[in-house]
């Protein structure tokens, strides 16, 4: 299973980011083995074709510091699920996320994006 992680860097030892859609980089983690890559976070305009990429990939599960409306419906409505973690490193994260501790979203985190009108 593809897991995508909003990450402040290109390395599991980074922090997630503090708000997905503006992160500098996804991480992809592949739970099977145990591998990743770092995507650069290109979507300088927030149309949010990224996210929409990483769907088309296969990426069944976000895990955000934080999620605006916008990409919250997108990634919802891709068949995604999101999961909380905040003030941790990617692999803690993605520690947290196979043991179960993390919360599952139900709603975005935020009211509104800061670059949505």
């Amino acid at each position: 299973m593809l897991i995508a992680i909003g990450s402040d860097g290109k390395n599991l030892e980074n922090k997630v980011a503090k708000r997905f859609g503006h992160a500098a980089y996804y991480i992809i983690y592949n739970t099977d083995d145990k591998s990743f890559k770092a995507m650069k976070n290109n979507d300088v305009d927030h149309t949010h074709a990224e996210l929409s990429e990483l769907l088309e990939k296969g990426v069944e599960v976000f895990i955000v510091g934080n999620i605006g409306p916008h990409a919250f419906e997108l990634l919802i409505d891709g068949g995604a699920e999101l999961y909380l973690a905040r003030k941790m490193t990617v692999q803690e994260a993605i520690d947290k996320y196979g043991s179960g501790e993390l919360e599952k979203l139900t709603e975005s985190t935020v009211k509104q994006s800061f670059n949505h009108s």
